[in-house]
């Protein structure tokens, strides 16, 4: 979120999706065959940024549609991805292994990788509020 209020504040246009909502929307597309016009329209914005992928595994279909949709804005526009998962647990969540080297080799060729650790914000937030024990107490 930081990242897209930062490049707004410096002129771009952004777009974020959770990635479930994204896949759903280019699902909606392939139901009416408008989904190449739909991955266009989407990457009129100069950033994209898909957050929380990993979450809910995608069926064949779903992995396809992001493929279809990362490969479409590769070396085309500023793409980020923010995923708790490592990168070696990217099949848990996409059905074939070869669509998940191929999403990661597109991915990873310019990305600069930022590997986070501990707390969230909000969970420090809450604690701060005394509202959130950690798992370990």
């Amino acid at each position: 979120m930081g990242l897209g209020h930062a490049a707004v504040a410096a002129g771009f246009r952004v777009r974020y999706f959770a990635a479930a909502d994204l896949v759903e929307t280019l699902y909606r597309g392939l139901a009416d065959n408008s989904v190449g016009k739909l991955i266009d329209s989407l990457l009129r914005s100069d950033v994209i940024l898909v957050d929380e992928l990993g979450f809910a595994p995608l069926d064949a279909v779903g992995s396809q549609l992001l493929f279809r949709f990362v490969a479409a804005a590769y070396e085309r526009r500023s793409l980020g991805v923010g995923s708790h998962r490592p990168f070696d647990e990217w099949g848990t969540f996409l059905p074939e292994h070869t669509n998940a080297v191929s999403l990661l080799d597109r991915l990873l060729h310019h990305a600069v990788v930022v590997v986070t650790e501990g707390e969230s914000f909000r969970m420090k937030e809450a604690k701060s509020r005394g509202g959130g024990r950690s798992p370990n107490t």
